[in-house]
Formats: structure tokens, C-alpha cells, sequence
């Protein structure tokens, strides 16, 4: 283990060997646990509780797979691979995928492997023991979140991670950070999702799933797990930017070529480039590894994979040659010299539809629908609401906001709601995007509210994407411990 390319998280000077097991800050004495010969900087505090078997299983981790990400890395950074990678930092090794082949290949002199997730490093590390690869170059385990100031200014030639930067809250403070501790003239390099294909993909599998199960009502594991899919993958883009909710998710970015490589210059990288990883103007490929890891039955994956061609003629199609890859490669490299930034006045906020814009073009031009029950709770620290139900709308729907007494509370719209898509557009007349994930269930705490002799004074409000708020025709109060449903 190597520790010269860390520095205390508090102060930044120097850490020492602290017997029995762990370092010390030489300056301020803060103390850094080592644990199964892994540097621990997160100390519990992120909660991971992912499996690391079930993570090999679900993205199925072997020798062959690494081999061939790592070959594909190679391929597309072409002339700008280095001779050599030198000193290179992993970030979010997971259990040992990219981890393999850097160090297989012998491109790296030495390589810190860190991780979130201590049985993550853990099973990474019995992963390159199984495959004689821990004593081949010099290796460090450190478990980090990300954000934690441990490593020196300028200590990597190179930083790498695939499949992580979705995974962090504040990328834009991350890649600030990896700025810091390339030396100059080292590179980053990270394989990302691509947002404006996986929408699109989403919307074709969308109008599949609607029309299948339009034609089968019977409960089908492959038609719903794709369809808790595509709920996940919309619930992330249609709340891209906000940091708050992105927080509480796992997955919480999709990448926009052109956004990313101007915050990646914004930051002071010399170079920042946006690499699609292969076209894929069906979807066929990506689809199919999607029903292998979530083990759709052959019967539905073979009717998904027979119809995607003529149903992505309607959406991805629509997307630039450039964006018609599920992935980047973003490669990022530090100048040699003074950095030069080019600053910029942020974007001017999308203009926001005139006052006199007909709710129906507001509304995608049909009337919107919902049902949704509230039950009030007196709790000791306020009260507790759970709101279930739909809300149709054929544009994008973001919330649907509770007021409780003044207090105010979000609930995201993108759960399935299969039913909903057969009750109100078998005839599909509203975007099958819309209307099978307009499902809301949440549980919203209202701290210090109290219910007087009346009930609760309440507003319901229906989000939309665009900006437009639609006001719930509701009661005006909410007792406690009934019931209230409201449909339109």
C-alpha cells in the first residue's frame, strides 16, 4: 500500500503510519481507519448496502467483458491514448471490471482503485487475487464518495471510471476535483449514458409495452420489468438538474453530449470531447443486454427485439448521427501550461410560455386526468400524508405539489400504471410515454403541521414540465385519517 498520494481530509498535511492499523494526520492527528488493507475515508457514512454478487451477476463481470470494455476504451480515445496511462486513480471500481484489464495490459505504473462501497473493494480485491493480479503492479484500495479531499494536488497522470459519474450527485464538483489532482498533461476518462438516446429509447419501448400488453392483459415479469425501466430512466431525465431530488436517487444523471464538453472546458480542461461509443439506430443491441440482465422471459424479448425497428423509426431516428449511440467515452485532458479559462454567463433560463398560450397547447392538446387520494396522519412531529394515484397529461409531467397550512411538499410522477394505459388510452389517443409511468405513490412529512377543528388547509397542484402549473379542483380543507379523492 502506497500513501503518498494522499493527504489528511482536514488540513491536507501529511499522514503517518498510526499503529496498530490506520494513519494519522502528522499535523492535526485526524485518524484514518485501515481496514482489510483497504484506506477507509468514507467511515460508513454512505450507506451503500448493494451486494457485490448480485452486482457481478446483474452486470455480468468476467474476464471477457473487461477485455473488451477496455478494448473498446483503446479504440475509441484512438491517437489520444497515451504510451502510457502512468499514475492512474479509478474511480468507483465497482468489484473489479475496468480493474482488470489496466492492470493486465501493464498501461498503468500504479493504480489507486477506489470505491463507495467497502464489500465493493473488498470483492474487487479477491477478484484480482483469483485472477494472480494483485502483485503485478503496486495497487492501493481506498474507499471514497467522491467528494472527500483526501488525495494530493497533481498526484495522477490519469483518472478513469465507467459506468460512475451518473452515480455522483455534483458532477460539476467532482470533475473541479479531478482538474486538481491530474498532474498537467494527464487525462480523464469516463464511459457515460447518453440522455437524448435513452428518452428517445425509452419512448419507443413505451409504444411496444402499450401495444403488448393492449393485446395480453395477463401479468407478464418481462413486460413490467422493462416497464419499471423505462419509470426509472424517466423519473431521472425529466429532473435533470435538480440536485436535491437527483440526491435521493442511485442512478441520477444522463449525459448531454454538447453540455458536457462545455462544462468540461468551463472547468479548465484543455481538451473535453464527447465520444459516442457506437451507433445503434434500432436499439436492438442495448435492448437485448438489457432483457439479459433483467432475465426477460423469451417469448417477450423476442416480440420487444422483433418490433423495435419499425418502432424506433419514430424516435431515434429523429436524433443527430452523433447521438444515436446509447453512450459516451468523455475524454478530458489538462493542458501543460497556465490554464486558461474561458468563463461564461450562464444559459439564460428557458423562456417561459406567453400568458395568453391556450392551456391546451400547455396540455399537448388533450384534456389532462387524474385521480389521487390523500390520507392525512397526526404523527409527534407533524403530519404524515400519503398520496397515491395517476395524473395523465400528454406532455411531461413533473410533480404533483401538496400545500398543507402553507407548507409546501413535492411528489414525483413516473411510477407504471399499466391499468391506467388500458382503462384511458387503449385507444391510444395520449403518448404511450405519459401514459404508462403517471403513476404517484409517495409518503410527504409535513414537520411541525397540525390539523385544526377543520382539517387542513389544502392546494393541490399538478406540475408540468414546461413550466405550466395546473391547479386541482379539491376541497379546501383535508380532515385527518379520511380519505379524500380527487379525479378529473
Amino acid at each position: 500500500m502506497s500513501t503518498d498520494k494522499f493527504h489528511c481530509p482536514e488540513c491536507r498535511a501529511p499522514l503517518v503510519a498510526s499503529p496498530p492499523d490506520g494513519l494519522a494526520c502528522e499535523k492535526c492527528g485526524t485518524q484514518v481507519a485501515i481496514e482489510d488493507g483497504i484506506l477507509d475515508f468514507v467511515r460508513d457514512s454512505a450507506g451503500i448496502v448493494t451486494d457485490p454478487g448480485d452486482y457481478d451477476a446483474f452486470h455480468r463481470i468476467d474476464d471477457a467483458r473487461s477485455d473488451a470494455r477496455y478494448r473498446d476504451i483503446k479504440y475509441l480515445a484512438g491517437e489520444q491514448w497515451p504510451s502510457t496511462l502512468g499514475s492512474v486513480l479509478e474511480v468507483g471500481c465497482g468489484t473489479g471490471l475496468l480493474s482488470r484489464a489496466l492492470i493486465r495490459d501493464k498501461d498503468a505504473k500504479d493504480l489507486v482503485l477506489t470505491d463507495v462501497s467497502l464489500p465493493m473493494l473488498r470483492a474487487a480485491r479477491d477478484n484480482l487475487d483469483k485472477a494472480g493480479l494483485l502483485s503485478v503492479i503496486p495497487l492501493t484500495f481506498a474507499a471514497h464518495d467522491g467528494t472527500e479531499p483526501c488525495f494530493r494536488d497533481g498526484a495522477f497522470d490519469t483518472c478513469a471510471g465507467t459506468s460512475v459519474l451518473h452515480h455522483i450527485a455534483d458532477v460539476r464538483g467532482f470533475l473541479a476535483n479531478v482538474f486538481r489532482w491530474l498532474k498537467p498533461g494527464g487525462r480523464a476518462f469516463f464511459m457515460e449514458p447518453n440522455l437524448r438516446y435513452h428518452r428517445a429509447l425509452a419512448q419507443t419501448l413505451a409504444d411496444i409495452l402499450a401495444l403488448l400488453h393492449g393485446n395480453n392483459l395477463a401479468y407478464s415479469h418481462g413486460r413490467q420489468v422493462l416497464l419499471n425501466t423505462i419509470g426509472q430512466w424517466r423519473r431521472g431525465i425529466l429532473h435533470q438538474g435538480d440536485l436535491p431530488f437527483l440526491a435521493t436517487l442511485e442512478d441520477k444523471h444522463m449525459f448531454a453530449s454538447d453540455a458536457f464538453e462545455a462544462m468540461g472546458r468551463e472547468l479548465g480542461f484543455a481538451s473535453a470531447l464527447a465520444i459516442p461509443t457506437a451507433s445503434q439506430p434500432t436499439g436492438t443491441g442495448i435492448v437485448a443486454r438489457l432483457c439479459t440482465q433483467l432475465d426477460v422471459e423469451q417469448p417477450v424479448r423476442a416480440m420487444v427485439l422483433g418490433m423495435l425497428p419499425a418502432f424506433a423509426s419514430r424516435y431515434l431516428s429523429l436524433l443527430s448521427p452523433r447521438d444515436q449511440s446509447g453512450s459516451f467515452l468523455f475524454w478530458l485532458e489538462k493542458g501543460v501550461g497556465p490554464v486558461m479559462r474561458h468563463f461564461r454567463a450562464p444559459p439564460p433560463p428557458e423562456p417561459a410560455l406567453p400568458a395568453d398560450t391556450p392551456e391546451a397547447y400547455r396540455t399537448g392538446g388533450l384534456p389532462p386526468r387524474w385521480s389521487l387520494e390523500l390520507t392525512a396522519s397526526s404523527t409527534p412531529d407533524g403530519i404524515e400524508l400519503l398520496l397515491n394515484g395517476w395524473c395523465l397529461v400528454n406532455t411531461d409531467v413533473t410533480w404533483v405539489r401538496i400545500s398543507l397550512d402553507g407548507v409546501t411538499q413535492n411528489a414525483p410522477v413516473w411510477l407504471p400504471r399499466p391499468d391506467v394505459q388500458q382503462a384511458i388510452n387503449a385507444p391510444p389517443i395520449y403518448a404511450s410515454w405519459n401514459a404508462l409511468c403517471c403513476g404517484v405513490n409517495e409518503t410527504l412529512t409535513f414537520a411541525g403541521a397540525r390539523a385544526g377543528d377543520g382539517g387542513l388547509e389544502l392546494a393541490i397542484e399538478v406540475v408540468l414540465a414546461n413550466g405550466t402549473v395546473l391547479r386541482v379542483t379539491a376541497p379546501l380543507h383535508l380532515p385527518l385519517d379520511d380519505k379524500l379523492v380527487v379525479t378529473q
